[in-house]
């Protein structure tokens, strides 16, 4: 096993739990589907989560080439998917049952997209602090699009941004795994 795969296995844990929250969540949703009020909006957070962990997961095996690591070199490594897994726990209303999913969203949610900005701010500066690989890059494109939309949740409770917004999210972290990212070597 390599340093990198070795590396990769706590990287595989932590999104593979932040995977389970989201699921976890969705059946929850699903089991009690008789007493909770979706909203669509929050439906496609979750699609957006659980791209971005699989993202995550995906883009880091490009780091294989890295010879050597640092513990900090580790920490800003994790903070992507560790950001994530925390957003994917904070996603869903507790209790379930008889959840108003609208009323969670813009009453639970503000926490959420600060969160979110911070784990961007990590884990698109993560490559260039420790790799050295440049920060103004294409492949960089949807971490600065979602910086500058997160903030921007993180203050608004606008239904219209929010709809605008998280659908564009989605829209564009597809397409840099489908554009920029779809095969890794």
């Amino acid at each position: 096993m390599s340093l990198f795969e070795f590396l990769m296995v706590l990287v595989s844990i932590i999104i593979g739990l932040g995977l389970t929250e989201l699921l976890k969540g969705v059946a929850q949703m699903f089991r009690f589907r008789q007493s909770v009020t979706p909203y669509w909006v929050h439906s496609v957070l979750i699609v957006f989560v659980m791209v971005a962990l699989l993202q995550q997961w995906w883009e880091i095996w490009g780091l294989q080439q890295v010879s050597s690591w640092t513990f900090p070199g580790l920490l800003l490594m994790l903070s992507g998917p560790v950001g994530l897994f925390l957003i994917a726990h904070l996603l869903f209303p507790q209790p379930v049952r008889g959840a108003d999913v609208r009323d969670y969203y813009y009453g639970e949610m503000r926490p959420v997209w600060w969160l979110g900005a911070a784990t961007v701010v990590l884990a698109t500066l993560f490559r260039p602090i420790v790799v050295g690989f440049d920060l103004f890059v294409v492949d960089n494109a949807t971490s600065f699009i979602g910086l500058a939309g997160f903030i921007v949740l993180g203050i608004t409770k606008n239904r219209i941004v929010h709809a605008i917004l998280v659908p564009l999210f989605l829209a564009s972290i597809l397409w840099d795994v489908l554009a920029l990212s779809f095969e890794i070597g």
